[in-house]
């Protein structure tokens, strides 16, 4: 199991989405974000956990950190939060709006190349990258992880907003008649 913090689910057929994925392990020199194809059964499980849906990874970058997952422009700005600097100056790219933001996306999502991967559920590594790339595929228990690992990050909250019922006799002024 790896101990990322993150999992990128992209489409392994995607030429652009692949170039993108070998630029990113590259330059993620400490290993906090795993990828995973939308083609695969783990790519399937983390956009099934992250409440998009498998459709999305058809057309867009997701990232997914144990709750509801990013894409797009979203996951763009996340991803580079995880980046040594120069790279995680682009995190300034969620003050621009979203609507101009994922426009400029998926006008490139349109045009982007198409290629038959080796295996879409993991892409298609360069020939330099294939160790690194294989290293840094999550799995099925990384998924679990990170859920249950969010879920308990959650739990807490939960519990501090909900009312609990007064008990029987706390703050009441002790009334006995003798």
């Amino acid at each position: 199991m790896h101990m990322g913090r993150a999992i990128v689910v992209f489409d392994g057929d995607c030429g652009l989405c692949n170039g993108f994925v070998a630029w990113l392990l590259r330059h993620d020199r400490d290993g906090r974000l795993l990828i995973a194809g939308s083609g695969g059964t783990v790519g399937r499980a983390v956009l099934e956990a992250s409440g998009l849906g498998h459709g999305i990874a058809a057309s867009s970058i997701v990232v997914w950190r144990g709750g509801i997952g990013e894409a797009r422009t979203d996951a763009l700005a996340s991803i580079a939060r995880d980046l040594p600097w120069p790279w995680r100056a682009a995190g300034a790219l969620r003050i621009v709006p979203r609507a101009v933001r994922d426009a400029a996306y998926d006008a490139v999502a349109r045009r982007r190349p198409r290629r038959t991967a080796e295996d879409p559920a993991c892409g298609t590594p360069p020939a330099d990258l294939v160790t690194l790339w294989r290293s840094r595929l999550a799995t099925e228990e990384d998924v679990a992880a990170l859920a249950s690992t969010h879920a308990a990050a959650e739990s807490p909250r939960r519990d501090a907003g909900r009312r609990h019922p007064r008990r029987s006799g706390e703050g009441a002024a002790d009334v006995s008649t003798g």
